[in-house]
């Protein structure tokens, strides 16, 4: 069915995930259909096609955003100094734009996903209206902050002091399992699935040229590949999970 001239929002979703893979796209659409927050992260490409153009902000200085800035896509990752920092992490949809679309998704995720989080409307108001004050606030300091363990205070110096205190063994004994003696990535169907022989070839191939642009080139020699699981948006295209040697023998974790 047509609206005017516009495809139905079906149609565009159909459109939009054409050539992925069938086995991951079945899990976004299952997850999309589940409820309105989900709905929201799995559509961007809804949310910026439908985006006023004409508004008196559009003609404002683009900056890098992160294209897709909902209430999810915050979290915490390692750094090389092997400090644990709290602060955006997806930058699938990472694009050079006006800053308010950031602004206006990240608003918009807290206003939909509030029945999810089990906040009244009326606190997902106040929510977005402290956002924008802190928000503004630190844009007019003009100094850029991170959050790490020793910055931060609240709920989330509790989750950087808890991760601090896990071994890097626990990551590997909850994703990975012993095959032979030799360890091996769970394909649990959660977050891994199995690869064919084509792919894991290629990455292997690739995993190679790479290395060979570090410092250290057996840091990265590959032990396993699967198919990756995660997120909403991105599910159905070319990801893969890799198992390195890691430092010293010891396995990581790669994901792309």
């Amino acid at each position: 069915m047509n609206v005017g001239n516009k495809p139905d929002v079906v149609e565009r979703i159909r459109e939009f995930n054409k050539g992925r893979d069938p086995e991951r796209l079945a899990r976004k659409y299952r997850a999309i259909a589940d409820n309105p927050f989900s709905f929201l992260r799995g559509t961007c490409h809804l949310f910026y096609e439908d985006f006023p153009s004409t508004d008196f902000l559009s003609g404002t200085p683009a900056g890098w955003l992160c294209g897709d800035l909902h209430l999810e896509n915050f979290g915490t990752y390692k750094g090389e100094n092997r400090l644990t920092y709290f602060d955006l992490n997806d930058f699938d949809e990472g694009i050079l734009a006006p800053a308010h679309w950031d602004l206006s998704r990240f608003l918009v995720s807290t206003l939909v996903a509030a029945q999810a989080i089990h906040l009244k409307p009326a606190q997902a108001v106040t929510l977005c209206q402290h956002f924008l004050e802190v928000y503004a606030s630190n844009l007019a300091s003009g100094t850029a902050r991170w959050i790490e363990r020793t910055t931060a205070s609240g709920m989330v110096r509790n989750l950087l002091s808890e991760l601090r205190k896990r071994p890097r063994t626990a990551l590997l004994d909850a994703r990975t399992e012993l095959k032979g003696g030799k360890r091996r990535l769970r394909i649990d169907g959660k977050k891994a699935l199995p690869v064919e022989a084509e792919s894991r070839k290629k990455i292997g191939e690739f995993m190679k040229e790479f290395a060979k642009t570090k410092h250290n080139p057996t840091f990265f020699k590959v032990l396993d590949i699967a198919r990756r699981i995660a997120g909403t948006g991105s599910l159905g295209l070319e990801r893969y999970v890799i198992l390195v040697r890691g430092r010293g023998g010891t396995c990581s974790i790669r994901e792309d």
